[in-house]
């Protein structure tokens, strides 16, 4: 199985069968998928800025660099829901929980498909036919980012806690064996990648 290596010159390396680079290209490029941002929720025209023939300037509320126009409802994908969170707990204060969720969600949406997106640059010379990978430092912090959210999203959809361990009750022929192996797979690469840093 690839483990990532760290080299006396700082760099870390893994080297992937074609078989893993396509895996974690295709894992990355679904994440990249599902954390597409689309664009901002058009802003109302205020009647009383359209009578004195203001529209073109911004409402106090909707100044654009305040970055409040993400959604004020968790998303109803559980993946979703596990990678975005409410910040305060969903019953404890769901005002702050929209406040903190319109002004942040958009902004971490966009930071976790840029950590996608950079963990599949890195890997687009390697995919088809495997190889090498070296990273640097920031590199690394991406492909850590990276690997994190596609962790999340896989063992949401395998149902992973702490309290049970399905895998042991699947059949051999089950085929979220598959699903768990890919777990199993990108945990490895994470805590590799991890020991690596330190």
């Amino acid at each position: 199985m690839a483990t990532f290596r760290r080299s006396r010159h700082g760099l870390f390396s893994i080297t992937l069968h074609v078989s893993e680079a396509d895996l974690l290209a295709s894992l990355a490029r679904e994440v990249v998928e599902l954390l597409e941002v689309g664009e901002p929720p058009a802003r109302s025209v205020d009647p009383l800025a359209a009578q004195l023939g203001l529209t073109d300037l911004p409402a106090f509320d909707e100044l654009p660099d305040l970055g409040a126009d993400g959604p004020t409802t968790a998303p109803e994908d559980e993946v979703l829901r596990r990678l975005f969170p409410d910040a305060y707990g969903a019953d404890a204060d769901p005002q702050a929980s929209a406040d903190f969720r319109r002004f942040t969600e958009r902004g971490l949406r966009e930071k976790k498909a840029a950590a996608a997106r950079g963990m599949l640059a890195t890997l687009d010379p390697v995919v088809g036919q495997g190889g090498r990978v070296q990273l640097d430092a920031d590199g690394a912090r991406t492909w850590l980012a990276a690997l994190n959210d596609i962790r999340l999203a896989l063992g949401t959809r395998l149902g992973v806690s702490d309290d049970s361990d399905p895998y042991a009750e699947l059949a051999e022929d089950d085929p979220a064996r598959w699903a768990w192996a890919v777990y199993d797979f990108t945990t490895h690469l994470q805590e590799t990648l991890v020991r690596s840093l330190l």
